[in-house]
């Protein structure tokens, strides 16, 4: 049966380093599959497509794809990274509104940049996000479906990350590097796993205690609390996360 790697590469989540080890083990056997509006998503029917129509790719990366896995005549070796919802949104704001446009200095400040972000709608790049992006129940069709009760979507997003055979952690990056190729290195031998990080907006050299103690501190204690409000549930997928990626008994990399 035909393999495939399948990347789920959420938004400020370490994904561009994860696309440079593909693209550098696989070269034109690795492709990225997005849609040209950036608000659009990929269904697993949809993405089962594309695959059956490139029998020549080994690796797909995809801002936009949801659960659940596709199903085909293949088999998907997920990977999906998870982070710190705040410090993603810190991450975010740098690049929106510096490296994405081009500028030696952020365009607004860090509050400008979650005031207008947490304003502008329900949900988005900064309110449980990652929650949103590992929920959805549809296979099929244009558009995602989500459980109007938000502790079942939780629930989901959880359960999807514990039946993964591998997920990683951002703050754990060279760690679950390291478990990413015990996981695919023997159906996948010609996979070179470098820690090689780009699209970096932050000093990594941070403990993330740190990074998160600035964001309270650039936010101020109102703004903080309501950011902390809007990202109650990624706040509690990434704490299990922690506790699932901890109670792993590591392998002999």
């Amino acid at each position: 049966m035909r393999k495939l790697i399948l990347h789920y590469h959420l938004f400020k989540n370490a994904g561009s380093s994860i696309d440079e080890i593909l693209k550098g083990s696989f070269g034109d056997s690795w492709t990225s599959f997005d849609k040209d509006t950036a608000s659009a998503k990929i269904l697993p029917a949809e993405m089962r497509a594309f695959i059956d129509e490139n029998p020549q790719v080994r690796a797909v990366s995809s801002h936009q794809v949801m659960p659940p896995l596709p199903q085909g005549d293949f088999e998907v070796f997920p990977i999906v990274f998870l982070r710190h919802p705040l410090d993603r949104v810190r991450s975010a704001y740098l690049f929106e509104w510096k490296k994405q446009l081009g500028l030696t200095v952020p365009k607004g400040s860090f509050a400008d940049y979650v005031r207008e972000k947490l304003d502008s709608c329900s949900r988005g790049p900064i309110a449980n996000y990652q929650v949103f992006q590992l929920s959805n129940t549809a296979c099929e069709g244009e558009k995602p479906a989500h459980d109007s009760d938000t502790q079942k979507r939780l629930v989901r997003a959880q359960t999807f990350l514990a039946e993964l055979p591998f997920f990683g952690l951002v703050e754990r990056f060279q760690e679950s590097l390291e478990r990413m190729h015990f996981y695919l290195k023997y159906h996948f031998p010609d996979l070179k796993v470098v820690n090689r990080q780009v699209n970096t907006t932050q000093d990594t050299g941070k403990h993330i205690e740190e990074r998160l103690l600035e964001v309270r501190q650039q936010l101020g204690e109102a703004l903080y609390g309501e950011l902390i409000d809007r990202n109650r549930q990624d706040l509690e997928l990434y704490n299990f996360a922690c506790k699932h990626f901890a109670s792993v008994v590591p392998q002999d990399v």
